[in-house]
């Protein structure tokens, strides 16, 4: 596979986001919120950062981002019965 530089800037794009997102779990854990230059970090990689320009806003980002994050590691933590047949099945035709 040859990587032009699309491809290329899809992949570092990608990477720093996960990174991004490792951080904010990161500071969850530890301090039970998300820095500001976190948020922002993950705000750039979107696009341009609109309403969150405003520092109430900004706040409600923060926290929601936290949240997301308690509900990921809740998601993770969820138990599953191993003998418990899945809803979907593919089937090749």
């Amino acid at each position: 596979m040859t990587m032009d530089r699309r491809k290329f800037t899809a992949v570092a794009g990608a990477s720093a986001m996960a990174l991004a997102w490792a951080q904010a779990c990161t500071e969850v854990a530890e301090t039970g919120e998300v820095s500001t230059a976190t948020a922002n970090t993950l705000l750039d990689h979107q696009g341009p950062r609109g309403i969150y320009e405003d520092a109430a806003e900004l706040e409600r980002l923060k926290a929601a981002i936290a949240n997301m994050v308690n509900v990921q590691q809740t998601l993770r933590e969820f138990p599953l019965d191993p003998d418990e047949p899945p809803l979907l099945v593919f089937w090749r035709g």
